[in-house]
C-alpha cells in the first residue's frame, strides 16, 4: 500500500466528498454527538465500499472491515461489528444521502460534454421507474399487493449519446403509481425535453404542460380516443407511418384535452409499431421517432444498477435501511462517473469499476496504469490454415524420399506443426 495515504485511489474517489464537504451538505448539528467510533461519514464510506465490492450483507461488510488492514488504515479504526452497522443504517435519515446525491449530480452535469442527439434540443430527460421486490413478511411497510412488497425508484436521468446520469429520484413504496410522481420529476424548463412511457399518460397533466411550454414525448395507450385534425404525408423509408395533429380524450366523459398534440406512428428497436404523442411541432417526425428510441437508455441504466450495485437484496429490513442503501448505491455510481471524468477514461464504466475493486487501496498511479493498460494477448487466436504451405511440404518430402510417415494413419499435417 502507498505510504502516503492521501494518494490512494480510494481517497481520489472520495476527493469530491471529503468529511468537510459531507458535514456542510447534510447540515445537521451534532449528528455524531456521543459517537466514538462509527461516525455518519465513516458509515457512508463503508457502505460505498460495500457497493464497490458488491458485498452481500452487513455481516460480510463487518468481516471485510476486520480482515482488510488497508481499510482500517484508511478509516483510522479497527473493524466494526454488524450490530453497529445495522443500528447506524436504521438511525440515519435517508434525506441526508439524498442531499449528497443531488450535490454529486450537479457536479457531474457541470462537467458533462453536451453532444446534442437531435439538433440543439437542450437536455434530454428520460423518466421511468424500477421496482425492487421484497418479501411481504419481512417488509410489511412496503406492501403493494396482497402477497407482495416492494419499493419503487422513480428516476429522471439526463441522456447524451455517451452517458446516462441520474438527475432526480423519488423513493417510495411500490404502491405509488408512476403518474403520481410526474409533478416531482417534470419541471418547467425551456431547455429540457422530457421523454417517458405510457405509464405516465395523464391528459390533464398534458394540458398543463402544453400551457406551461413543457416539451415532452410519450407513448400512447392502445385504447386512447383520438380525433384527427390534419395529417402530413407518411415517410415509410424513415419508419414514419402517420404524422397527424390530434385531440386526445372524449368530450362526453370530460377527458378531452384542450390543446392539440402531434401523433406519430413509428417502430421501436424490435420493429414493433408504436404510437407516440408529443407537444413538439418544431421537430421533424423522424427526429421525434429517433428521440423516442433513446428511452431504452434508462432501461439499460436500471439493468446496470441491478447487476453491478446492491439494490436487489437489502442489508436491513426497516424503511430507513432500504432507502439508505439505494441512495448510497446511486451515490457510488456518481462517484465512479466523476472519477472517470478526472482520469479522462472513455472506456466502459464497468471496466473502471472492476479496476477500482482491485486497486482501491493502491496508489492512484497504479490504478491509472491498470485502467489504461492494453490487454496482453498471449494466444495467437484462431488462425487460417495454410493448405498451400503444407502441400508444398508434402511434395518436397516426396521428392526427397521422406515418405514413410505418409503411410502412418495417425499422421495429420494439421496438428504436426
Amino acid at each position: 500500500m502507498d505510504k502516503d495515504n492521501t494518494k490512494t485511489t480510494i481517497n481520489e474517489l472520495l476527493k469530491v466528498l471529503d468529511e468537510q464537504t459531507f458535514t456542510k451538505l447534510i447540515n445537521v448539528v451534532d449528528i455524531d454527538k456521543y459517537v466514538k467510533k462509527l461516525t455518519a461519514y465513516k458509515f457512508l464510506q463503508l457502505l460505498i465500499l460495500a457497493q464497490i465490492n458488491e458485498l452481500d450483507s452487513l455481516t460480510h461488510l463487518s468481516k471485510h472491515s476486520k480482515d482488510k488492514k488497508e481499510l482500517q488504515v484508511h478509516l483510522n479504526m479497527d473493524g466494526i461489528s454488524t450490530s453497529q452497522l445495522s443500528r447506524k443504517q436504521c438511525d440515519l435519515s435517508p434525506k441526508l444521502f439524498e442531499k449528497i446525491l443531488h450535490h454529486l449530480v450537479f457536479m457531474i452535469q457541470s462537467q458533462m460534454k453536451q453532444s446534442p442527439i437531435v439538433r440543439d434540443i437542450g437536455r434530454l430527460h428520460v423518466i421511468d421507474s424500477s421496482t425492487m421486490s421484497m418479501s411481504i413478511s419481512q417488509y410489511p411497510w412496503a406492501k403493494f399487493r396482497k402477497t407482495k412488497a416492494g419499493v419503487r425508484l422513480h428516476l429522471r436521468v439526463v441522456v447524451t449519446k455517451d452517458l446516462t446520469i441520474p438527475d432526480k429520484a423519488v423513493l417510495l413504496p411500490a404502491k405509488h403509481a408512476d403518474r403520481t410522481q410526474m409533478n416531482e420529476l417534470i419541471e418547467i424548463d425551456p431547455d429540457a425535453l422530457y421523454l417517458f412511457d405510457r405509464g405516465y399518460v395523464d391528459y390533464k397533466q398534458f394540458d398543463k404542460y402544453c400551457l406551461e411550454g413543457v416539451r415532452f414525448i410519450t407513448r400512447l395507450k392502445k385504447n386512447a380516443e383520438i380525433e384527427v385534425l390534419s395529417e402530413q404525408s407518411p415517410d415509410p423509408e424513415n419508419l414514419i407511418y402517420q404524422d397527424a395533429e390530434v385531440y386526445l380524450g372524449n368530450a362526453q366523459n370530460g377527458t378531452k384535452m384542450q390543446h392539440t398534440l402531434r401523433l406519430i406512428k413509428t417502430k421501436d428497436q424490435e420493429g414493433n409499431l408504436v404510437i407516440i404523442v408529443t407537444s413538439c411541432f418544431d421537430l421533424t417526425a423522424k427526429e421525434i421517432g429517433d428521440l423516442y428510441r433513446y428511452r431504452w437508455k434508462i432501461e439499460t441504466f436500471f439493468k446496470w444498477m441491478k447487476q453491478h450495485l446492491k439494490i436487489k437484496s437489502f442489508f436491513g429490513k426497516s424503511e430507513n435501511a432500504v432507502y439508505n442503501q439505494i441512495w448510497i448505491a446511486l451515490i457510488t455510481y456518481c462517484l465512479e462517473v466523476l472519477l472517470q471524468f478526472r482520469v479522462s477514461h472513455d472506456g466502459s464504466l464497468l471496466g473502471l469499476k472492476r479496476t477500482l475493486e482491485t486497486c482501491l487501496y493502491e496508489g492512484l498511479d497504479a490504478f491509472i496504469r491498470a485502467l489504461f493498460q492494453k490487454p496482453s494477448r498471449h494466444s495467437k487466436g484462431r488462425r487460417k490454415y495454410d493448405w498451400e504451405k503444407d502441400f508444398a511440404l508434402i511434395v518436397r518430402q516426396f521428392d526427397e524420399g521422406e515418405v514413410d510417415h505418409l503411410d502412418d494413419l495417425t499422421f495429420d499435417p494439421l496438428y504436426q506443426y
